[in-house]
């Protein structure tokens, strides 16, 4: 397969990883998330989940063999489900707040 179809998914991890590594290690978000994120490492995982996802994806589109890309983007959508729903746990207040 062409590199413009993994390019995107590429790029958008390289994003999530800084976030999330930024998250998890100063607690800094970007200045759209602050008023929402209760959780910054929950928000920071849930970031880096992605962020393997996308690539996984990306290994999918360069893939020949029809099977294993079929498994790989199984695999990669599966990963951004997980990932988005850590982004809505981290995005709930805590029980005792």
């Amino acid at each position: 397969m062409s590199w413009y179809l993994a390019l995107p998914s590429l790029v958008l991890a390289v994003l999530l990883v800084l976030g999330g590594v930024a998250a998890l290690r100063t607690g800094w978000l970007l200045p759209w998330q602050r008023r929402h994120v209760y959780r910054t490492e929950l928000f920071g995982g849930a970031q880096l989940v992605m962020a393997a996802a996308f690539t996984v994806q990306a290994a999918a589109a360069l893939l020949d063999d029809r099977g294993v890309r079929q498994a790989c983007a199984t695999v990669g959508i599966l990963g951004i489900l997980c990932g988005l729903v850590l982004v809505v746990l981290a995005q709930r207040p805590r029980q005792d707040r």
